[in-house]
């Protein structure tokens, strides 16, 4: 029989013992933190399994994503979970969990079938926290996840390329891909998940039964009343918004922006409006209320870029802000002075309720506006000594439409209103064009902020307060981005710190 006593054997023993530990040890620590995830379902939308498309329904639901039909549609479910031996804490992710779909475009996700985790954690309330999709990447934030837990991603894309990578760090762990047996049943089975799961998701697929209403949707009335420039835009952001809460009503009114200043700061501070109270009001304004409205809570939406817009006929392209002033005191009354036709300049120019024309004060005159003298903007039928041909309108509208019926006028109006009428050219300021990167290098001053104003911090769960909420949604953004807006708090930007940090004066 060996003898255990003798030192060799002893050594032989305790080494193989520390061996043993060493082994176990670095298999546990390996194993310790730990996420997987695997892809449960990767398909187009239209290679769907024969008995989806031999059901009586397949012919009535289409993919939608802010209210457009998505090109080249497919859907990923990926199922992530902590397959480690503890649980992860915030701070053991040293990087962001990271989803990249190489050669398509993210347009919508959600996180759902959370088990021992919140969702709230991974995808935060409201538009502002969540992480927002860039191109063709999702990444989460920091989240702890305990043993076991697990929650599934579905993602909505648009594209032809296939594949995904998924990155991230962890404090002495690992994010590994569980491989998967594919075969026709588990993708079915996967298939009619994502259709149940996909009632509710922003983007949508339309199906017959009604969707799951999102959290930002009130009921009630709401009146947004002011600027004419910002109207149009806003009517569609309301249409979007009442198209996906049946419960709200929202109307929008094309009053000016002192107008609708003044509407709303005679109202009491705003409530959640019931069946048979009055609306709850809402003022759009072109820049920040001035000193007057001490009782008006604003809430920065976006950059309004504003432009001097001249008939075509005027054959000038380019005024420098000191001409832009000879023009509007006098100095300059025939555009022959600019090397144009000889033809007597007409100022078509908005009321004193206009803010358009207030920051045209501000910021390219520096002063105010002379007095009207014409009535019909051609000849000086109301004021015959006047030094200018100057009449006044009350919207956008009808300042776009005289500018492009008089061969000689010239006006001011939002940049991308005056793309819709045939003779009417925005020229450039000091040589550069309207446009958000000449605004933030400091080169171009016709701009301001666009505002909602009410009376008074909004109540929660009214209407004026979730329409606040969905104003910086994805969906608002894109409305805004579309008619030349630069939303104030945007997927990839904020300018709530910079260009939208205007003050009340």
């Amino acid at each position: 029989m060996a003898d255990l006593s003798h030192p060799k054997l002893v050594a032989a023993i305790v080494a193989a013992i520390i061996a043993v530990a060493a082994i176990w040890a670095s298999i546990v620590i390996a194993r310790w933190r730990r996420i997987s995830w695997r892809d449960q379902m990767d398909a187009e939308l239209g290679a769907v399994p024969k008995e989806a498309r031999d059901s009586s329904t397949w012919a009535v639901w289409k993919v939608l994503s802010r209210h457009e039909d998505v090109a080249q549609p497919s859907l990923v479910l990926l199922r992530v979970r902590n397959s480690g031996l503890g649980s992860i804490r915030h701070g053991d992710v040293k990087g962001p969990l990271t989803f990249t779909f190489p050669g398509r475009v993210v347009k919508e996700f959600t996180v759902t079938d959370c088990r021992g985790v919140s969702r709230t954690e991974i995808q935060p309330p409201g538009d502002l926290n969540s992480p927002q999709p860039v191109e063709h990447t999702i990444a989460l934030p920091r989240f702890p996840l305990r043993r076991r837990a697990g929650f599934k991603l579905l993602v909505l894309l648009s594209g032809t390329g296939r594949g995904i990578v998924v990155t991230g760090r962890l404090r002495r762990g690992s994010v590994l891909h569980e491989s998967r047996i594919q075969r026709p049943l588990v993708q079915n089975a996967a298939f009619g998940s994502v259709l149940l799961l996909l009632v509710g998701v922003q983007a949508g697929i339309t199906f017959s039964q009604a969707p799951t209403l999102p959290a930002y949707c009130a009921s009630g009335r709401l009146n947004l009343s002011g600027s004419t420039a910002f109207a149009p835009t806003a009517r569609q952001i309301a249409a979007d918004y009442t198209a996906t809460c049946p419960g709200a009503a929202i109307s929008v009114n094309a009053i000016a922006t002192f107008n609708g200043l003044n509407a709303v700061a005679a109202q009491d501070p705003p409530g959640k409006s019931t069946a048979g109270d009055p609306p709850e009001e809402m003022a759009m304004s072109d820049g920040p209320a001035p000193g007057g409205y001490p009782t008006l809570t604003g809430n920065p939406v976006s950059v309004i870029l504003f432009a001097v817009v001249v008939n075509k006929a005027t054959k000038i392209y380019n005024l420098t802000v000191a001409q832009l002033r000879d023009i509007w005191l006098g100095k300059i009354t025939n555009w022959k002075q600019l090397n144009g036709p000889d033809r007597p300049i007409s100022i078509v120019a908005r009321t004193t309720a206009s803010g358009t024309r207030r920051t045209f004060d501000d910021k390219i005159l520096k002063q105010a506006e002379p007095p009207f003298s014409s009535y019909n903007c051609v000849s000086k039928n109301a004021v015959q000594d006047a030094k200018v041909i100057r009449c006044e309108v009350t919207d956008t509208g009808t300042l776009l439409a005289r500018v492009n019926s008089i061969p000689g006028a010239i006006g001011y109006a939002q940049i991308s209103d005056a793309a819709a009428y045939p003779n009417v050219s925005a020229i450039k300021i000091n040589g550069w064009d309207s446009t958000i990167s000449a605004v933030k290098a400091g080169v171009y001053p016709y701009w301001t902020v666009e505002y909602l104003y009410t009376a008074g911090p909004p109540a929660g769960g009214s209407l004026a307060a979730d329409f606040l909420g969905y104003m910086q949604s994805v969906a608002a953004s894109d409305r805004l981005r579309s008619a030349d807006y630069t939303p104030c708090n945007d997927r990839g930007e904020s300018l709530l710190k910079t260009l939208c940090s205007q003050r009340q004066s």
